[in-house]
C-alpha cells in the first residue's frame, strides 16, 4: 500500500482494513452492506493507531471490527469502494474535505471482516489504495501532523468518514451501501474533564427534604451520588465510603431534583455530602472523572439559628466564619437565647444587634461544648 502520511493512515484505516472470512458464493451481487468500527470514543491515543515516526498503520488495533457484507447471501462479484474523510475541528465553521481516494477492484465473496492488519505495511491483502483518482489537502494534513507531533491524542472536533461500494465492471454504486460515520472526539486529555458542582454550595442550609443538585460537565454522561455525614465522620471523603442514599445514572442533565419516591429519603437537621462523576471513554478503557465533595444540610425551619446567624454575622467575619465551620461539623443551635439569664426574644435580639453595631466594643468569642 502506498502510504501518504499519517492522516491518510488515520482516515482510511479506521475505514478499510479488511480480510476474508468466508467462501465466494455464485450468485451476482445486488448489493452490498458496509458495517463500519464503532470507535466510540471521547479521547483517542494515536500512538494505537499510527506509528507517528514512520506515519504508518498500526497492525493490531484493539476493538478494529467491522465488514463488507455481499447481498444476496453467498452472491460474488468485482467491487471496489470510494472513500471521503472529513474533519471538522474546533472552532471550524464547517467540516472540510480531508481524503478523496478508492480502492483498486477486488472481489467480494460472501462477506469480509474489517481488520487493521491488512492495510499496515506489508500486508498481502487484496484490498490495495489507488494512486489514482485521489485527493489529499495538504494544508488540512500538515494541520494535523503538526498537532499530533505535540500531543498523544486526536484533537478535539469531529471525523467524518463516508464509504461507498461500486461494482467494478459497470462502475456503478450499490444503492445500499453508501454509509456516513460521524467520530466525535470531545477531549484532548481525560485530565481535562472537570465537573463542577454548582448547587448547593458547600456548607449550604438547605429548607427542604428535597433538594435540587445542578451542575457543569463537559460530558453528557453522569452520576449522581449522595451520602449522609455522621458524627462521627471526620471528614466528607470519610462520609463516602458508606452505604449511598441516592446514586443514580443521567444523560444529557445539568439538574436533578432529590426523588420523593427514593428509597432512603433525606431528614431534617442531617447532614449530607453530594458529588458528580462522569465517565471518559477512551481507547485504553473508561477513565472516571470526578468533582469535588459539596457538605449541605438539612434545615426547614431553625429560628434559633437564624438568630444565632444573625448575631454572630453582625460581629464580623471571624465570628462568621466560626458559625460555618459549626455548621459544616453538623452544629445545629437549639433551646434560649438569654443575656445575663434573661430569656430573650427576637425583638430583644434584633435591638441589641442594632446598639452593639453602631458602637466601638471588641468581642471575644468563645464556643463550649456541654455535655446533656
Amino acid at each position: 500500500m502506498n502510504h501518504r502520511g499519517l492522516l491518510r493512515s488515520f482516515a482510511l484505516g479506521a475505514l478499510l482494513a479488511m480480510s476474508i472470512s468466508s467462501g465466494a458464493g455464485q450468485q451476482l451481487l445486488t448489493d452490498v452492506r458496509l458495517d463500519l468500527p464503532a470507535f466510540n470514543y471521547d479521547v483517542l491515543y494515536l500512538a494505537d493507531f499510527i506509528d507517528v515516526a514512520s506515519r504508518k498503520l498500526a497492525s493490531n488495533i484493539a476493538d478494529f471490527s467491522g465488514s463488507i457484507v455481499a447481498v444476496p447471501d453467498g452472491a460474488a462479484g468485482q467491487i471496489y469502494l470510494k472513500v471521503n474523510a472529513s474533519i471538522r475541528l474546533q472552532g471550524d465553521a464547517s467540516p472540510i474535505d480531508l481524503v478523496r481516494a478508492q480502492t483498486e477492484p477486488f472481489r467480494l465473496a460472501g462477506r469480509r471482516t474489517l481488520s487493521s492488519r491488512d492495510l499496515a505495511s506489508g500486508s498481502t491483502s487484496e484490498i490495495k489504495i489507488a494512486n489514482s483518482p485521489y485527493f489529499e489537502d495538504a494544508t488540512q494534513k500538515k494541520r494535523l501532523e503538526d498537532y499530533a507531533a505535540r500531543f498523544p491524542t486526536a484533537p478535539v472536533g469531529e471525523y467524518i468518514l463516508e464509504l461507498e461500494a461500486f461494482d467494478a465492471v459497470t462502475n456503478t454504486s450499490f444503492p445500499g451501501s453508501r454509509t456516513i460515520k460521524t467520530i466525535t472526539i470531545r477531549n484532548a486529555s481525560p485530565d481535562e474533564v472537570i465537573v463542577t458542582l454548582l448547587d448547593p454550595q458547600p456548607g449550604a442550609i438547605v429548607a427542604t427534604i428535597l433538594p435540587t443538585f445542578s451542575w457543569s460537565s463537559p460530558n453528557p454522561k453522569v452520576k449522581l451520588s449522595v451520602y449522609e455525614k455522621l458524627p462521627v465522620h471526620q471528614s466528607a471523603q470519610e462520609a463516602v465510603t458508606g452505604i449511598p442514599y441516592l446514586n443514580v445514572d443521567l444523560v444529557g442533565l445539568s439538574t436533578y431534583t432529590y426523588p420523593a419516591d427514593a428509597p432512603r429519603r433525606l431528614e431534617q437537621n442531617k447532614t449530607y455530602v453530594w458529588f458528580v462523576e462522569t465517565e471518559v471513554s477512551t481507547n485504553r478503557g473508561t477513565v472516571r472523572r470526578r468533582s469535588e465533595l459539596n457538605v449541605f444540610r438539612i434545615q426547614t425551619s431553625n429560628p434559633q439559628q437564624q438568630a444565632v446567624e444573625q448575631l454572630l454575622n453582625s460581629l464580623g467575619s471571624s465570628a462568621a466564619g466560626t458559625f460555618a465551620t459549626l455548621q459544616n461539623i453538623g452544629w445545629s443551635p437549639s433551646g434560649d437565647l438569654t443575656l445575663d439569664g434573661k430569656r430573650l426574644t427576637r425583638e430583644e435580639l434584633a435591638n441589641l444587634i442594632t446598639r452593639l453595631t453602631g458602637q466601638n466594643i471588641e468581642f471575644h468569642l468563645r464556643v463550649e461544648n456541654v455535655a446533656r
